[in-house]
């Protein structure tokens, strides 16, 4: 597997034209503005907003609730933008919060757009015919993850630290998907059958028993010594965490001062500047990445995004914010008619090869993951001032995929 960045692009005019819009469309948005994962919402909200304010003005409008990254929370919130007229339920981050919304998105025909989560469920076109995403899948990232361990650092035996709910699971199950198609990768301790997937109601017992094999954690908290002991202690040379930048780096930190350095990769949405800011040593740290480097403007979406930031910190979630709200403004431009979820629905179905300023975009009546092989992987460096994100690893398309 080749070890740089390959990124084609051309030049494209990014301004879009006018379809006579006579009122604003109205974008609910419920994520983290509170709480442990706090720095991730407020990217996904502060992405959201600058496209929203700079390019959208009068055009789409954006309603921000905070939800603390809990289910309920969200549930509450989505009820009340979709009882205030929301079209679009957008930038909604974490998957449990997300799948507490989409049933409510589902009974309303409401759009529900671009995501912070690579939970498969969401690009499900038969049980969530409204939900769109725009970044590729969690099982994409942890194959990609268990490519690069094997293929290019020789690496067989592997441990996982999840977040216990439907994220961790889901980055579970991935890993499991990913032992598959790479033959002789070994995650110790083994994953046990996960519960209710012969399509029968888990009991509380069956659920406390697989989460006693599997180490963890509990959401929004940081009780990690467990795990880290349970991981520790099996001999692996190397760890894939799927959670949050603040007990993903208390772990990794507990790891490092028992002198174990081994690969530890952490899925995108662990929140990479967070994670980097709250380690204190970043040997063998990796990041996996949905988006190209925020830093560098070689591409116009890119360029584009970094004008708009201005004097502000650039960041991969903000990015991707921006992304999906530029993706959005064009799907809502291209409406023929009158504006409403269905008519943006079909429009998002429609939308194939679309180039996004260098990123190519696909959407279609099956197909609702915009960036299917949009996928890297990122070390990061360190220093006392500052922390760098070195892209190490470009995902080959996934056999399979268009």
């Amino acid at each position: 597997m080749k070890h740089t960045l390959l990124i084609a692009f051309s030049a494209c005019c990014l301004l879009l034209p006018d379809n006579g819009l006579t009122a604003e469309v109205k974008l609910g948005q419920s994520c983290a503005l509170t709480g442990s994962t706090a720095l991730l919402g407020i990217e996904m909200a502060k992405g959201a907003r600058l496209y929203v304010d700079k390019r959208a003005a009068g055009e789409l409008v954006l309603t921000t609730k905070d939800d603390g990254y809990e289910p309920e929370q969200s549930r509450a919130n989505t009820e009340d933008l979709v009882k205030d007229g929301a079209q679009v339920l957008f930038g909604y981050l974490g998957t449990p919060t997300a799948k507490a919304a989409l049933p409510i998105a589902n009974e309303n025909k409401t759009l529900f757009f671009g995501a912070g989560t690579g939970a498969g469920f969401l690009a499900d076109p038969v049980a969530n015919p409204y939900s769109f995403v725009l970044r590729p899948s969690y099982d994409a990232e942890v194959e990609n993850m268990m490519r690069h361990l094997k293929e290019d650092l020789g690496i067989k035996r592997i441990a996982l630290f999840v977040q216990r709910d439907d994220f961790g699971l889901a980055g579970v199950s991935a890993a499991v998907k990913a032992m598959e198609k790479v033959q002789g990768m070994e995650i110790v301790p083994k994953v046990p059958s996960i519960p209710g997937a012969d399509g029968k109601e888990a009991t509380v017992e069956e659920w406390n028993t697989f989460w006693k094999e599997v180490p963890h954690y509990k959401r929004n908290t940081v009780s990690v010594g467990n795990a880290v002991r349970q991981v520790r202690g099996n001999g692996v040379d190397a760890v894939i965490l799927v959670g949050t930048a603040r007990p993903c780096s208390l772990a990794i930190n507990q790891w490092h001062k028992m002198n174990f350095k081994v690969p530890m990769l952490n899925i995108s949405f662990v929140g990479s500047t967070a994670l980097a800011y709250r380690l204190k040593d970043s040997e063998n740290v990796y990041v996996s990445q949905i988006v190209p480097d925020p830093w560098d403007k070689k591409l116009p979406i890119v360029k584009q995004y970094q004008e708009d930031m201005g004097e502000e910190k650039y960041d991969f979630i903000s990015f991707e914010a921006y992304l999906a709200a530029s993706v959005l403004h064009q799907a809502v431009k291209s409406v023929k008619g009158e504006v409403t979820s269905e008519s943006i629905k079909t429009a998002l179905e429609g939308m194939s090869d679309y180039d996004a300023g260098g990123i190519k975009i696909s959407f279609g009546p099956n197909d609702r993951r915009g960036m299917d092989d949009a996928l890297y992987l990122t070390k990061v460096e360190k220093s006392d001032d500052v922390s760098k994100f070195v892209y190490v690893d470009k995902l080959i398309k996934p056999e399979g995929k268009k």
